[in-house]
Order: C-alpha cells, then structure tokens, then sequence
C-alpha cells in the first residue's frame, strides 16, 4: 500500500530566455529548504521545450504540510525571486490515476 499524499503542482508561466533560471532557482529551493521538511516526499520539475512554461509537482503528507512550507520565510524567498521572472499557478491536487507500462 502506498503512503497517502496530497501532490502540488505549479504552473510556472516564463519568458524563453528566463526559464534556465526559474529552473535554477526551484532547483536551489528544493535542495536547501523544501527537501528539508516534514511531510515531504518528492519533486519533480519539468521545463517545457518551447522554454516558456516549468512545471514543478511535489508530493507531501499532507495539505497541512504543503501550508507549512508556503509560510516558511526562507521557502518565501524562492518563491519571490521566482515572482520577478515568471508568473505562477499553484494548487493542490489529488491523484485520480496513475498508468505506468
């Protein structure tokens, strides 16, 4: 049986020649303090080819995790040198399928 989870996805809109540093800048922020907090699971971060979207899905506990992290000053930060660059679209979602080969 798999652990329960709740999965936050944000869609992070960007200009082309900006996404190498929205992708930095979640890559910073996930090794120095998200990865560091109770509850977490997982990241995965996606760039699109078109270089104007990042995707970044996490998997936590709990929602009441993923509220921790968003009131951590230091997550804050990241999450307003992100803001400067691109525009984000997060939410919290539940997994209603998973299909692997």
């Amino acid at each position: 049986m798999s652990k329960p989870s709740v999965t936050f996805v944000n869609i992070i809109e960007t200009e082309a020649d900006k996404q190498a540093e929205v992708v930095k800048i979640l890559q910073e922020g996930t090794e120095t303090v998200i990865s560091k907090k109770d509850g977490f699971q997982s990241v995965t971060l996606l760039a699109s080819k078109d270089g104007a979207h990042v995707i970044n899905i996490a998997k936590w506990d709990s929602p009441a995790n993923v509220q921790a992290v968003q009131s951590d000053p230091k997550a804050i930060e990241f999450v307003k040198r992100t803001a400067a660059i691109a525009t984000a679209t997060p939410g919290l979602y539940d997994i209603v399928g998973e299909y692997t080969a």
